[in-house]
């Protein structure tokens, strides 16, 4: 996970120059032979944590990491490697939803 700076090249100029510096850096698993859609998105308690949620090919797995201190929360099983992780809030509750290429879990935060 990186973090976005740009700066001003004079005081006056309208030239930007950006730069990323990384702020965390997850691992999940030893492989990777397909194209998995990640996520990034904001605790569902509104208390600005901020979590990250990855396919693990290995283990058949997403893993879902706190971001701001890197710590892994939860292993959530799948039957196959996960491809896509995708967030959502519907009628204010909140859930996280996996897909491989059979099935899409659901799951509900407590």
């Amino acid at each position: 996970m990186m973090e976005l700076t740009s700066s001003s090249l004079t005081g006056a100029s309208e030239d930007v120059v950006c730069s990323s510096n990384p702020v965390q850096t997850f691992s999940a698993g030893p492989t990777c032979k397909l194209l998995t859609k990640n996520a990034i998105f904001q605790s569902p308690e509104e208390d600005g944590s901020v979590f990250v949620c990855a396919g693990d090919e290995a283990s058949n797995s997403a893993l879902l990491w706190d971001a701001g201190s890197g710590s892994l929360l939860q292993k959530l099983q799948a039957d196959l490697p996960v491809l896509d992780i995708c967030p959502l809030e519907v009628n204010q509750t909140h859930l996280l939803a996996t897909l491989t290429e059979k099935t899409v879990k659901i799951y509900k935060w407590q």
